[in-house]
């Protein structure tokens, strides 16, 4: 049996698998690559709007839901019922410069920014199907995920 390849559409909610017998909410947002994680007792009210705030955004790689894997989406949400791409930083591994950008902005180019200035926001990353479910059971379990962890902004 073949699964059916699934292609970034926004609004295209799916349960995610997160460890045994447990999920999470995954949303395709406005912009590939971009998807908000909603926490398993999310509630959607009948426009579709979430009513909690995403437990995280990130960017998610094309092959940790094109295959299928994921399922197909559940529901599909109107646009205006997604939640804003946040702002990302990026910081240079060797000079420790870093740089905010928003890429609902259109432009790659980032606002260049203290490390204390990226306290908060998520280093820009493609995320990966294995990262994403051990974040979200990470959460669940109230313990700290290696992988965002070590994305932290380094002073």
């Amino acid at each position: 049996m073949s699964m059916k390849r699934i292609s970034f559409s926004p609004g295209q909610l799916f349960e995610v698998p997160a460890g045994d017998d447990d999920h999470a909410f995954g949303l395709m947002l406005e912009k590939s690559p971009y998807w908000a994680f909603y926490d398993r007792e999310a509630n959607f009210d009948e426009a579709g709007r979430p009513a909690d705030d995403p437990m995280f955004i990130v960017a998610v790689a094309k092959s940790a839901y094109s295959s299928g894997k994921w399922g197909e989406p559940i529901r599909k949400l109107p646009n205006q019922a997604l939640p804003p791409i946040p702002r990302f930083f990026r910081q240079d591994p060797i000079s420790g410069d870093c740089d905010i950008f928003d890429p609902s902005g259109g432009s790659d180019e980032g606002t260049s920014a203290a490390p204390e200035d990226c306290i908060g926001l998520e280093r820009y990353a493609v995320w990966s199907a294995e990262h994403v479910v051990s974040r979200i059971a990470d959460t669940y379990a109230g313990r700290p995920n290696s992988f965002t962890e070590s994305m932290r902004v380094k002073f």
